[in-house]
């Protein structure tokens, strides 16, 4: 029976060690009705692009969350659709840039920026019992480049997600992210309208 007993108690530690090593995947995509236009005078009449590497796009990271416990999600993926969005909501029109050396497809496109973002997150939580982060910032730098590799603006912007009732975020476990990066994303929409250089 002692041995019985030992198995199943190293079974039952093997299994808790495993979970604990395990991070627990979320989503921060922001929602595209919290990224209205500004209240401006309309698009820049400009042809713009954005650039994430491949490396980028691929990219899974992992932060802390609650009880201990890491959590897992892929930064440039989740937030190049608000990050469209933000560029369609500021300028006449956007195109994703596959290759930004790629100056033939710049040039015959009508190119004249191109947006290269490098994003950055923390989170943490308030709650010892339950996975889900409660706490997440974004930091989020944009560059923007002429068709010839120049830069001519940059940005840094950081946010968080507020303050969130725990029982909501156990209803959407990458509530706190998402809120984060939408923060994040509304700033960066403000500094571009409100950059005279990027209207010449």
């Amino acid at each position: 029976m002692k041995t019985l007993i030992r198995t199943a108690n190293t079974a039952l530690a093997g299994i808790l060690l495993a979970l604990a090593g395990c991070a627990h995947q979320i989503r921060i995509v922001p929602d595209p009705s919290e990224l209205a236009p500004g209240a401006s005078a309309g698009r820049i009449d400009r042809k713009v692009g954005y650039y994430i590497s491949p490396e980028n796009r691929a990219r899974v990271v992992e932060s802390p969350a609650g009880g201990g416990d890491r959590v897992s999600y892929a930064p440039y993926a989740d937030l190049e659709p608000g990050l469209s969005r933000v560029l369609q909501n500021v300028f006449s029109q956007v195109s994703a840039v596959n290759d930004i050396k790629d100056t033939g497809f710049l040039r015959d496109n009508g190119i004249s920026l191109v947006f290269v973002p490098t994003i950055t997150t923390t989170s943490s939580s308030r709650n010892g019992f339950f996975w889900p982060p409660t706490d997440f910032s974004v930091s989020l730098e944009c560059l923007a480049l002429d068709a010839q590799g120049l830069e001519v603006w940059r940005k840094s912007v950081a946010a968080d997600g507020g303050l969130i009732a725990v029982s909501v975020i156990l209803k959407e476990h990458g509530l706190a992210g998402r809120r984060a990066a939408e923060n994040a994303l509304k700033k960066l929409q403000t500094e571009l309208i409100e950059a005279p250089e990027l209207r010449r």
